[in-house]
């Protein structure tokens, strides 16, 4: 992992640090909020209570840590700086500040309380804006062309539309197609979210794996699989194709997530390192829950041949399986991998060789990490469950599971970012007096 994230084209850690901070304090927010909104989520689909949660896990949660670790990221999958360090705080500041206003539109049902959703729905374009310049403007600096970069560069393509389209749907909501709302959560889950995980996932799996000679074929069928796939499935609902052409488009993405899923079995196989810390044991479970959301979006695609009632009950699952499930599993485990050596490098890695230094694994609370293992799952479990059965009691109790995830790992998030510099000096082995030589006589 050392060798894997460090890098002399890295940014400096104030750009990157905010946005582990921020996304674990909505995390936090996001579990408390969905404790009071249990009812709205065991009764019914899309309540403005269940977009405000929805909107705290995607933009506070999941989307401001992935800003934050593609910050990082990028100048080592594209062996470039980062365009614009500037460009990334702006970003963050844009980002912080819409998504509770945007947050707060919707829990107060944004009819009332337009100027909050319209403050907040540009700020958060503003902040997507810069992050694509951003990387656009990285990518182009790099010689590196990759499939992992193509798949990172394609993804933040499909960022932007979704941000765009989710406006135009508050702005202009008669004008817009009646598929326009399942046409932006699909660019947002498949387009941007599982676009840009397979990028990533292709870089650092196999990096902390510790694999070698992997066969790239797969996230070449993978790319075009998927965006093919996605782009039938937008004009699927856009033009009203019918149910045979949804299905199809939906096999096509099947097929091209199952070609990522050969390439990781590949890495996991022909792994080095054979123990998994608890940072691993949350991906991998992060890509079992992967396999659930893939089976759910599946099934959506058949709809029409599905009861309605029951058919929300997929939908749902489908939603709450990528964003409470994969994603958050993803960035619990991930970041015991990235933020402890982002914060190693920036204390200690002049002292390499002068101090004994601690170990990145040694800035957290290893009990913390175990506990919120369990409760996580724990959460998740009740959450489907309290989906299926439409019990709040259930949700309520998942809430209080995800809240205590949420407390330990903000705690040990908290406890890498203060992190005070620990040196010792170094004890020099004794060297034994060398024997004297015999003379001979």
């Amino acid at each position: 992992m050392q060798a894997g994230l460090s890098t002399k084209n890295a940014p400096s850690p104030s750009v990157v640090l905010p946005h582990y901070a921020y996304g674990a304090v909505a995390f936090i927010a996001a579990a408390i909020m969905m404790f009071f909104a249990s009812g709205d989520i065991a009764s019914t689909y899309m309540t403005p209570k269940v977009l405000s949660v929805a909107h705290v896990m995607i933009l506070g949660w999941v989307t401001m840590i992935i800003f934050g670790a593609l910050y990082q990221l990028i100048p080592v999958v594209m062996e470039v700086k980062l365009f614009s360090e500037k460009l990334a705080m702006a970003s963050f500041i844009t980002l912080g500040l819409g998504t509770p206003l945007m947050a707060y539109s919707f829990w107060v049902d944004f009819i009332h309380a337009s100027h909050a959703m319209m403050t907040g729905g540009s700020l958060v374009i503003i902040s997507v804006i810069m992050f694509v310049i951003n990387v656009f403007g990285s990518a182009m600096k790099t010689e590196n062309k990759t499939i992992e970069n193509r798949f990172i560069a394609t993804s933040v393509v499909w960022l932007l539309l979704t941000v765009l389209l989710g406006l135009s749907i508050v702005l202009f909501p008669q004008i817009l197609a009646n598929g326009s709302f399942q046409m932006h959560i699909h660019l947002g889950i498949i387009g941007w979210f599982m676009m840009l995980v397979v990028g990533v996932a292709s870089t650092l799996m196999p990096m902390f794996f510790i694999a070698h000679q992997l066969n790239k074929k797969c996230l070449d069928r993978a790319y075009v699989m998927i965006n093919g796939g996605l782009i039938i499935l937008l004009a699927t609902m856009f033009f009203d194709l019918g149910n045979y052409a949804k299905i199809g488009a939906g096999v096509a993405i099947l097929m091209g997530f199952m070609m990522f899923f050969k390439y990781n079995l590949s890495a996991y196989k022909k792994r080095l390192r054979r123990n998994l810390d608890i940072g691993m044991k949350l991906s991998v479970l992060a890509f079992i829950l992967f396999a659930l959301t893939m089976l759910m979006g599946f099934l959506s695609a058949f709809g029409s041949l599905i009861s309605a009632e029951f058919l929300t009950r997929i939908n749902l699952t489908y939603g709450i399986s990528l964003i409470f499930g994969f994603l958050t599993a993803l960035i619990l485990g991930q970041m015991y991998k990235t933020l402890p050596f982002i914060v190693w490098l920036k204390l200690y890695q002049d002292k390499v060789g002068k101090f004994k230094t601690p170990l990145p694994a040694d800035m957290h609370s290893e009990e913390a990490a175990q506990a919120h293992y369990f409760f996580f799952i724990g959460g998740f479990g009740l959450l489907l469950a309290g989906v299926w059965f439409k019990e709040s009691i259930l949700i309520q109790a998942s809430a209080v599971f995800m809240l205590l995830t949420a407390l330990l790992y903000g705690y040990n998030t908290y406890k890498i970012l203060v992190h005070k510099q620990q040196l010792k000096p170094l004890v020099m082995p004794k060297m034994r007096p060398r024997p004297k030589p015999v003379v001979k006589k």
